[in-house]
């Protein structure tokens, strides 16, 4: 049974929707970060730290309420049900209204059609506003939605009545559940370790005083894409989390797979190469599968849930899944990934010229 070019379109785009939400994130926590002083980090990022936690915040709302509205159209397409309030009446145009217009407002972010009601997310899109001259390596360019969104309409199909299954979907995060998770994880990531490193480069015998202030010129950019990386990956754990919880209740997900993005690491990729994992339980936890589990900083690689047994697969699991034989003939464990590795750094080196050197998929 062939997917559907409607659920190939809308996992696209939401991967892009979440994508550019991480990367606006980072773009704003690292605009902030250039306030921090490199000589003193620890006694001027008190703003920094209080705008990224707000970010994270304003991020996570905006990347929990796409998940949802992605999870629930996506399995309607599949099952002709979704989830949600039983007595609530839906049309598939309903859902698919819920999350195009979800996507149009990230897609248009700073610049919204009118402003959104919440206030954290209202903030979030002036402080991108203020920043569009800001010279930084990260740039919203680099996570374009609208094409995405016009695959999306291209390939929407008929409406029709759905069926609601009974399901909670998760509150928005609030800000205290925000600083307890990442205050500390922010200082110790961006601040002490910057901190550290300058008291390390300023008692070192073996450096001139200018050599000394160009490593921590240095460091400090690297703290900083540290911090705003750290930001990126927090601002779209709640839509990661929303899908989990859903795809942990829902018993008619049978299959699972590794999606990356256009630049992922050797590891996601290697994920993706493996294809749909099939359950055998329905009732099992789908998202205690390494495919949705393991995440890292600047990762926009996300989890597919299917709803029937004979999936096609997106096309970058397509091509990585025939690279992988052809990559590892010959070697094994450790060295099979080691080999697959360099094959990957390879093919970003000769694209070197895309958004975050995109890998070259045309080899």
């Amino acid at each position: 049974m062939a997917t559907a070019p409607e659920v190939l379109a809308l996992e696209r785009l939401h991967q892009a929707v979440q994508a550019r939400i991480g990367i606006a994130a980072a773009y704003l926590s690292l605009a902030e970060w250039q306030a921090v002083a490199a000589l003193t980090p620890e006694t001027t990022a008190a703003v920094w730290l209080a705008v990224s936690l707000r970010t994270i915040l304003a991020a996570g709302k905006l990347s929990s309420r796409a998940a949802a509205a992605y999870y629930r159209l996506a399995r309607a397409l599949e099952t002709g049900r979704t989830m949600g309030d039983p007595d609530e009446a839906v049309t598939l145009g309903q859902l698919r209204r819920d999350f195009r217009d979800l996507a149009i407002d990230v897609a248009a972010t700073p610049y919204p059609r009118s402003p959104n009601d919440d206030p954290d997310i209202r903030w979030f899109e002036q402080q991108l506003a203020s920043l569009q001259d800001e010279d930084l390596p990260i740039s919203l360019r680099d996570a374009e939605v609208d094409p995405l969104i016009q695959e999306l309409l291209d390939a929407e199909g008929a409406d029709r009545t759905i069926e609601v299954d009974d399901f909670e979907w998760p509150d928005d995060p609030i800000l205290e559940d925000i600083e307890e998770a990442y205050s500390e994880m922010l200082r110790q990531q961006a601040v002490k370790r910057l901190a550290d490193k300058v008291q390390a480069l300023r008692s070192s015998e073996d450096l001139t005083p200018d050599q000394a202030l160009s490593l921590i010129d240095e460091s400090h950019a690297a703290a900083g894409s540290n911090g705003s990386g750290t930001v990126d990956a927090a601002s779209i754990a709640p839509g990661r989390a929303a899908i989990d919880t859903a795809a942990r209740s829902d018993k008619t997900v049978l299959a699972v797979a590794r999606g990356t993005s256009s630049d992922p690491c050797a590891f996601c990729a290697m994920l993706a190469s493996r294809g749909f994992v099939y359950k055998s339980d329905q009732s099992a936890h789908v998202g205690d599968d390494d495919v949705a589990k393991k995440v890292h900083v600047h990762c926009h690689c996300f989890p597919i849930y299917r709803w029937v047994k004979e999936s096609e697969l997106p096309p970058m699991n397509r091509y990585f899944q025939a690279k992988w034989p052809e990559v590892t003939a010959g070697h094994g464990g450790k060295d099979a990934l080691n080999a697959w590795r360099r094959w990957i750094y390879s093919q970003r080196k000769a694209n070197p010229e895309a958004p975050h050197g995109t890998l070259n998929t045309t080899t």
